[in-house]
Parts: structure tokens; C-alpha cells; sequence
């Protein structure tokens, strides 16, 4: 484990050699209790000032991290959907805008109306190295949970799409032979012989084609086709399968991945993710993840197995942040233009 000296004295009350030399599912378990999390409370005293609940529609979200005083927030992204709200640490509930977003590594910028706020404070720390401890910290004085570093940054590739079906080896159309039992073809009531002619308005050129344009979106990702069944077209609505569950399991290695609970629906493909084994609910992502001294090292992205999460790297989300930043600031920047009289229009 990597404590620095200063961090130290926080874990005299903390059995760390019994959690280091414990399996890994027992370690999950007695990181969870409320002995264990109580003895972080000065790890997240300073952080919590900084994350925020974000709610959608009324239902929690997500967390976040203030990452400026005039109430910019980074979160999640896919998990925004309707009106959107956050929460303070001092209990305020304030209306939240999306004002930027970067679906390649599922993050969103929103903006609060909240007087001065308190900031996150970023590591310093270029990366988390393996076996390092991450503290998750929420609105409450003990963390939400806390883990440690699996695997270090690295591409964290994003899975293909399915339909589940066997296609006709004739090259020049993409007709379905076969349905693949469980699938998101079946589910959707495609047959066998169907004729695909379109994925989302774009012509399928025949078998190769479809193969590569169903692969090129993302599992739960919901594609439009155009079918041609007998002399009859049909339009025909797929929620896609995961690509990589057909040949490697299945349904019965899905639900053993989710045996310790539900995982983020957007929970691959990102360019830069640190692994670490703390177990997050899904709405438990999009905040901060900091180290023992209080530090930002990341932003919790995703819940992705039993005992695997995803946290891009700090350096990654700064870098983010600016962008987005700097397109919300030029597209206000252009609406005040715009609802502001121009000297000329003035009356004389």
C-alpha cells in the first residue's frame, strides 16, 4: 500500500494489514463497514465540500465535482436525462444546466447558480500507481466507499453491438439464416429471412456491410431498420446485444458480472482509465475520487464489473474541463450578442 508520511497518522485506527492479507470479496465487505469508512472522515472532509448529488427527472444520478467557484460541475454524462438538479453539501437543491458535453469520454459540464462555491482540489500526482488507496467521497461525513488501484491507466476499448443473428454467406445481401436464441434480433421480432436494407437511414450494402455498421455502435445503443420481408418493407426498432457476450458466456457471464450489483449502463470505451476495485452503485459515478491526503486524482466514470470501476485520471478531465469550459463561455458569449441592443439601434 502507498501511504505518504502525512497521511499516515489518519490510519492508526485502521486494520490494514488484516484488509491487505484478506480475499478479495472479504476486503470488499470490510471496506464497506461503517468502521472502516468512519476512519476516512478526515480524508474526505475537505472533497465533500466539492461534490455535489446531481438528480434527473428527481432520481439520483449521479455525483459530481465542482471544478469552479462560479458553479461549474463535471459529471457523467450518460446518465443525464431530463431536468437536472444538484445537490450541495448544505442540503441546497439548485436547478443545474448542461452546458457542455464529450460523449468520447462520457462527461458532461453543468452549471450552477449557487454563490461562490468550494472547488476541488486536484493530486498533483500524474498518475495512481497500483495498490494505492481511493477514498469516494459524497455528501455525508463518511465516504460513500473506498478501494484501491487495480490496474493503472490504460484504454479501456469500447464493446461492439450485436444483433445476435447468422447471416446468409452470399456477399451482396444481408439476409438473416438464423436468430440466435436470447438476442436482441429476437427480441425485437426479427425472422429468419428477413432482408436488411437499412441501419438508421444509411443503405446496406450487402453482408460485409451490416457486419460493420452494426459493430460500429455500442451494446444498448437502439439502431432503426429497414427490413424487407417477402414482398413487405417493415421498419423495425433493435436495442443491441453486447458482442463479446455471444461468444464468451453469454447470459450466464453478464449475470455473474453483476452479482455484486447493477453496473453503469455506459461503462466501456473510454481513452484513459485508472482500474480500481471499489464497488459503486451506478449513481455513485461521475464524482470525485481522491486520495488519502483529500486530493482529486479522478473522476469515478463507471461501475464495470463485480469488483472493477473506472476513473479517468485527473490530467485527462482538466483537460476536458478546459474545452468545455471554453465553448460554454464563446456560446454565452454569442446569446448576449445577440439579446443585447446593438449602440446604433438605440434611439437618438
Amino acid at each position: 500500500m502507498n501511504l505518504s508520511a502525512g497521511s499516515w497518522m489518519k490510519w492508526s485506527l485502521v486494520p490494514v494489514a488484516l484488509l491487505a492479507l484478506a480475499p478479495v470479496s472479504l476486503r470488499a465487505t470490510e471496506r464497506s463497514h461503517s468502521k472502516v469508512l468512519a476512519a476516512f472522515r478526515d480524508v474526505v472532509k475537505d472533497p465533500a465540500q466539492s461534490t455535489v448529488r446531481v438528480f434527473a427527472d428527481g432520481r439520483k444520478a449521479a455525483l459530481g465535482a465542482v471544478v469552479d467557484s462560479q458553479g461549474f460541475v463535471i459529471t457523467k454524462a450518460s446518465e443525464l436525462k431530463g431536468k437536472l438538479e444538484c445537490q450541495l453539501l448544505d442540503g441546497r437543491r439548485v436547478t443545474a444546466d448542461l452546458v457542455g458535453k464529450d460523449t468520447t469520454v462520457d462527461l458532461a459540464l453543468l452549471k450552477i447558480n449557487a454563490g461562490k462555491l468550494h472547488t476541488i482540489a486536484w493530486s498533483d500526482n500524474i498518475d495512481a500507481s497500483v495498490g494505492s488507496w481511493l477514498i469516494t467521497p459524497g455528501l455525508e461525513l463518511d465516504p460513500v466507499a473506498i478501494g484501491v488501484v487495480s490496474v493503472g491507466a490504460r484504454k479501456i476499448a469500447a464493446p461492439s453491438g450485436a444483433l445476435g443473428v447468422q447471416l446468409d454467406q452470399k456477399d451482396d445481401v444481408a439476409r438473416i439464416e438464423k436468430i440466435m436464441p436470447d438476442s436482441a434480433a429476437l427480441r425485437a421480432g426479427m425472422e429468419a429471412g428477413d432482408i436488411v436494407l437499412k441501419v438508421n437511414t444509411k443503405d446496406i450494402k450487402g453482408r460485409q456491410n451490416l457486419i460493420e455498421t452494426v459493430r460500429g455502435y455500442m451494446p444498448g445503443e437502439r439502431i432503426e431498420l429497414v427490413v424487407k420481408r417477402g414482398d413487405k418493407e417493415m421498419s423495425i426498432t433493435v436495442t443491441l446485444g453486447n458482442l463479446a457476450t455471444l461468444f464468451h458466456g453469454g447470459e450466464r457471464a453478464e449475470f455473474q458480472n453483476n452479482l455484486g450489483g447493477p453496473l453503469s449502463e455506459r461503462r466501456a470505451g473510454f481513452t484513459l482509465a485508472i482500474q480500481h476495485d471499489t464497488v459503486l452503485r451506478p449513481a455513485d459515478c461521475g464524482g470525485p475520487i481522491v486520495d488519502l491526503d483529500g486530493k482529486c486524482l479522478g473522476i469515478n466514470i463507471a461501475r464495470a464489473g463485480r469488483v472493477e470501476s473506472y476513473a479517468l485520471p485527473a490530467s485527462l478531465v482538466r483537460e476536458v474541463i478546459g474545452k468545455l469550459k471554453a465553448a460554454a463561455e464563446i456560446a454565452q458569449k454569442k446569446v448576449t450578442e445577440v439579446s443585447t441592443p446593438a449602440e446604433s439601434a438605440k434611439p437618438q
